[in-house]
């Protein structure tokens, strides 16, 4: 095709477009929009569901990375020196901070009438240093009663909402109302009896971190009769420098014995959500393209069969087939443009700053609409594309007409 079919084209598909019905290039441009519009939020929403869930799990219970005891070639109950094995991974380019757990068990008793009838729950308890954790966790974030304090008392408690009951959870077995101030005497399974004051109470819907409690470092050190060591270590990176395979690797190249966690691992269930979600969007996606082919395939076909006359009397001219049919290529084209310029218009004009100002709220948080450079590309190649073959194929149907029964009909 020369140049100058290329410039009649353009002109045909011009005169053909202007003079057409302003109010149908209006619906067929609406529809388009709303149609990649759908495409836009969806994707942009199951994106942002997906995030908020692993987001919530990362700050709430497992940062990136997770250090544990060595397992082979004997397995050893603790880290040993964990000061120092901190201090070496924070020496890691990209390291943003660590802090170490104590992983203890224990029975809850809480006697919420004071008449010697206890309610009895067993849960996961968690030895902290609180100025530690609040760097890299975000639990402090989560206080729906009392307080999570820089420094926590040997005799002081914090537990979820999940496991003290009320304040919008529902469980099966709680502790049946526990408010900040009471006590609650746990049993470890060492075999030593704790009492002690509640001071805060957290509230995480996402993941375990809610049926669990935390007490200090020491107090736990006390329990298990150990010092400076740790069940786990926690490792808060900066995922934008190097990935997560990467530190990994770096931290075990430091301590060969030790086992580095990633918590795509640990959170491998959330990963099937997740990747459900994916899938969900995706089918979306194709779904909403096919809508956005099809409208523009029956406009340009019910726009070519009212204008067979004018297609025949093209041909009868001289006009060669290709340069009709790229005309017809070029509307919709034209069409598909716009419908996409209007659909990220609504997305990123009226939709994202409504949201951000009243937002949906989910289980871990205010959801937001994801986007990536990337996804955006393709979702708008993806249209561009089907609007290309749904203009060209009814184009070459009405084009390849004999001229005679194009003209009479």
């Amino acid at each position: 095709m020369t140049r100058t079919d290329i410039k009649t084209a353009l002109f045909v598909a011009y005169k053909t477009i202007v003079n057409g019905h302003i109010s149908s290039a209006i619906l067929i441009v609406f529809i388009l929009s709303l149609s990649f519009f759908n495409l836009m939020f969806v994707s942009g929403f199951l994106s942002g569901f997906s995030d908020g869930i692993m987001r919530s799990m990362i700050d709430t219970s497992t940062a990136h990375l997770i250090v544990l005891p060595q397992e082979k070639p004997f397995q050893k109950e603790y880290i040993v020196d964990q000061s120092s094995v901190r201090a070496r991974i924070e020496t890691i380019p990209g390291v943003t901070g660590t802090t170490r757990h104590y992983l203890l068990g224990g029975t809850f008793a809480y006697d919420k009438d004071h008449t010697g009838t206890f309610s009895y729950v067993s849960a996961p308890l968690i030895g902290i240093t609180q100025l530690e954790e609040k760097k890299i966790m975000t639990v402090r974030e989560n206080i729906v009663a009392g307080g999570f304090p820089d420094v926590l008392r040997d005799d002081e408690i914090i537990i979820g909402a999940n496991l003290s009951g009320g304040y919008g959870t529902k469980q099966t077995t709680d502790l049946g109302g526990v408010r900040v101030g009471d006590t609650v005497q746990v049993t470890y399974a060492q075999g030593f009896m704790r009492t002690y004051t509640v001071k805060g109470i957290f509230k995480i819907s996402m993941g375990s971190a809610g049926n669990s409690a935390f007490i200090s470092a020491q107090e736990a050190e006390a329990v298990l009769s150990t010092y400076n060591t740790a069940s786990e270590i926690l490792v808060r990176t900066d995922l934008k420098r190097y990935s997560l395979d990467e530190y990994a690797t770096r931290i075990h190249t430091l301590f060969p014995e030790l086992t580095v966690e990633k918590y795509t691992t640990r959170l491998s269930t959330v990963g099937i959500l997740v990747s459900a979600f994916n899938i969900i969007a995706l089918i979306v996606s194709v779904i909403s393209i096919i809508v956005s082919a099809i409208t523009i395939f029956v406009m340009i076909y019910v726009h070519a069969i009212s204008k067979r006359r004018q297609i025949g009397i093209l041909k009868a001219i001289g006009i060669k087939e290709s340069i009709i049919e790229l005309s017809y290529v070029v509307q919709s084209l034209f069409y598909s443009i716009l419908g996409i310029l209007c659909g990220l218009a609504i997305i990123f004009w009226f939709v994202t700053p409504f949201l951000t100002i009243r937002p949906i709220i989910m289980p871990y948080g205010a959801t937001e609409l994801v986007y990536t450079s990337l996804g955006i590309t393709i979702n708008i190649m993806s249209s561009i594309i089907a609007g290309l073959l749904a203009g060209f194929i009814p184009a070459k149907l009405v084009a390849r007409e004999n001229i005679l029964t194009s003209i009479w009909g």
